[in-house]
């Protein structure tokens, strides 16, 4: 379903597109329908260029306090696009370039996409020799082989100390 309505957004969007810009080249002439578009065009490379070093402070400011950066690179994702979109010829997706501007639309539709990965998100956890809580014995998901992607890693409960040479100490390089 998703791929259909992918594709149908890629071909009915330039022929929307085309047929707006014909239509307005034929209401307003030929000049100012291309001066809107080379002007939608530059100030979509402007808004790149200052909002993606916006971007990057914001992350470096959330990865200095501490917090991972995800509403930044999120916001800045959607600046970009935004950016994109402007440079994209056509009036269509100018709109909604100039939507994804806008603070709370951008803000909604980062909540929206988040909510709608999290939903379609499968977890699975499957510990490597032993229980994932410590206690001795087979964990229960290694019962068989896993469906999807396995992702290795190590965890720490928040709260305790670990000991023994797994840990890495600071200064150490990865």
């Amino acid at each position: 379903m998703l791929r259909l309505t992918l594709g149908l957004i890629l071909i009915a969007l330039p022929m929307a597109e085309l047929a707006l810009l014909i239509k307005t080249g034929q209401r307003i002439g030929l000049w100012p329908t291309l001066g809107l578009v080379v002007a939608a065009g530059l100030l979509g490379a402007s808004i790149l260029a200052h909002q993606g070093l916006s971007v990057l402070r914001r992350t470096q400011a959330s990865l200095a306090q501490g917090r991972p950066p995800v509403a930044p690179v999120l916001d800045g994702v959607f600046l970009l696009l935004a950016g994109a979109l402007l440079i994209t010829p056509g009036f269509l997706t100018d709109v909604l370039a100039l939507l994804l501007l806008i603070p709370a639309v951008r803000h909604g539709v980062a909540r929206w996409g988040v909510k709608q990965l999290v939903k379609r998100a499968q977890v699975q956890f499957k510990a490597t020799g032993g229980r994932i809580d410590g206690a001795p014995g087979p964990s229960p998901s290694d019962s068989g082989p896993a469906k999807g992607p396995v992702i290795e890693g190590e965890f720490e409960r928040l709260g305790e100390k670990a000991t023994g040479p797994h840990r890495r100490k600071e200064g150490d390089r990865l």
